[in-house]
């Protein structure tokens, strides 16, 4: 196979990370590619670094406009790209030599619609594999069983069954515009809903045991940030999760989903010294959301028994049981 892949990298304000991240796409085993660098905004360096690389290395097109937000960029860096397979790479990430050899040998190898790899997690200069218990390749009938028992959550890692993100997947052209569309206005979780309504539509997948994909984690990212939108932005994404999911099949494992995704956030709450009017202000605003319904009808929740504690003291608004418990346990 030599197919064309278009390499998307939807950039805002990543000078500090870019050049590593082009880099290490320009020295792909894989030469057919295209490397769609799309601006979207950047206020710092990163539309200079982007033109600088284009200049050097012909496979490189530099597109930019005002701010949209990721998802929207990923879409317009789409509609402007011409391979016939997609993969995405975030602009403060960066990738081995092989990342897309492999992947288009896994694709052509088991006539798969999508490919899914795994990455090594970089914080401080250190270089952790997360560690994922789902491999190989699933037809339309053991995707739909992925997504009723490990999609979200596999009880064997404790980790998502494979990874959500856009990054870290080759995809076959028809089915990437949807995908990125599913995620369009969110600002948290796009990448969760896409990769859902990717695997709700796809035929086949295969999931391979590569870590040739590196997830670079400093203090700037987005999704790091605490403030009072983020409840805001978790029930959209789980919402969105819903709407999409005509045959419920994600009815179990929503609800674990997002109980872990509330306590990873409430741990970064408290890591900010958030006072206990705040934890309590931001608490019924979560509650009242209709969304949180899915959750709380459970009458018990199948997670560590730390979550389960946490869960029954949402359950039943015991807000300061609940501060006091995440204070000495957080």
């Amino acid at each position: 196979m030599n197919k064309l892949v278009s390499v998307i990298v939807p950039v805002f304000n990543n000078e500090d990370f870019l050049s590593e991240c082009i880099s290490s796409i320009l020295r792909q085993t894989y030469t057919n590619i295209e490397i769609i660098l799309f601006d979207d905004g950047s206020k710092d360096n990163s539309l200079r670094i982007c033109k600088d690389f284009s200049e050097k290395d012909g496979r490189i097109k530099v597109f930019s406009r005002e701010n949209k937000g990721v998802s929207q960029t990923r879409l317009d860096a789409f509609l402007m790209s011409k391979g016939e397979l997609i993969t995405f790479v975030d602009a403060d990430d960066f990738v081995n030599e092989d990342y897309i050899s492999l992947m288009v040998e896994h694709m052509e190898r088991e006539n798969a619609d999508v490919v899914s790899s795994q990455h090594n997690n970089i914080e401080e200069s250190k270089s952790i594999k997360i560690e994922r218990n789902v491999y190989g390749l699933f037809d339309k009938e053991r995707i739909k069983e992925l997504l009723k028992t490990k999609y979200l959550y596999d009880k064997s890692s404790g980790k998502t069954g494979i990874t959500v993100y856009l990054c870290t997947k080759l995809i076959k052209r028809e089915f990437a515009e949807e995908t990125l569309k599913a995620g369009l206005g969110l600002w948290y979780g796009e990448d969760q809903v896409g990769v859902t309504s990717l695997l709700l539509r796809i035929n086949s997948l295969y999931v391979s045991r590569d870590y040739s994909y590196n997830y670079v984690i400093h203090t700037g990212q987005v999704t790091k940030k605490i403030d009072s939108s983020i409840w805001q932005a978790q029930t959209d994404c789980w919402q969105r999760i819903i709407d999409l999911d005509k045959e419920c099949l994600l009815k179990e494992q929503l609800p674990l989903r997002m109980m872990l995704n509330i306590n990873g956030v409430l741990g970064r709450m408290f890591k900010a010294g958030s006072s206990f009017k705040e934890f309590s202000s931001q608490m019924k605003l979560l509650r009242e959301s209709p969304v949180m319904s899915i959750l709380f009808k459970k009458k018990s929740i199948d997670l560590k028994y730390n979550l389960k504690i946490l869960f029954y003291l949402m359950k039943f608004r015991l807000y300061l049981a609940e501060y006091i418990f995440l204070k000495i346990t957080k």
